[in-house]
């Protein structure tokens, strides 16, 4: 399989690029009771469906920075809206690296959630071209598969 051609997302990002609206005008839904309290780690897993192992592998790489009460995790409003960067740009294909030089980028006074919003047209293209690679790359694997069941359906044992 191809790997992502996007090696040094940083190198392409600026500071400017992730510019949004302030703390105070991200909706509710985007972080449930985030703005009022610190989450544990499980109330994090539990609220976005991964696992404490996950939440714990994120902060080694560097991705999360929960705050320490002795040995316990505590994650503030920032956290969240990373988790939910992290989930989405996994989604759209990201590497934990190029996500973790989107999040580096994003500046602290930044409260812009959707982390698609912050790329840069040209990082946008790159990786749809990359997506529509892995796709044929998929489809040409499926499509084998299916003729190769088919041949075995129809061979005589």
């Amino acid at each position: 399989m191809d790997t992502n051609p996007q090696n040094n997302v940083a190198s392409r990002l600026h500071h400017g690029a992730l510019n949004g609206h302030a703390d105070s005008e991200m909706q509710s839904a985007d972080l449930p009771e985030a703005n009022s309290r610190l989450s544990t780690i499980r109330e994090m897993a539990r609220d976005f469906q991964v696992s404490i192992r996950t939440l714990r592998f994120y902060e080694d790489r560097g991705l999360l920075h929960p705050r320490r009460e002795s040995a316990d995790r505590r994650y503030d409003a920032r956290d969240r809206i990373h988790l939910k960067m992290i989930l989405k740009g996994k989604q759209l294909g990201f590497t934990l690296s190029e996500i973790h030089d989107i999040l580096a980028c994003r500046g602290e006074d930044s409260g812009k959630t959707e982390l698609e919003m912050g790329l840069l047209p040209e990082q946008i293209l790159a990786q749809i071209s990359y997506l529509e690679r892995q796709r044929s790359q998929i489809d040409a694997a499926i499509n084998t598969l299916r003729e190769a069941h088919r041949r075995r359906r129809e061979s005589p044992r």
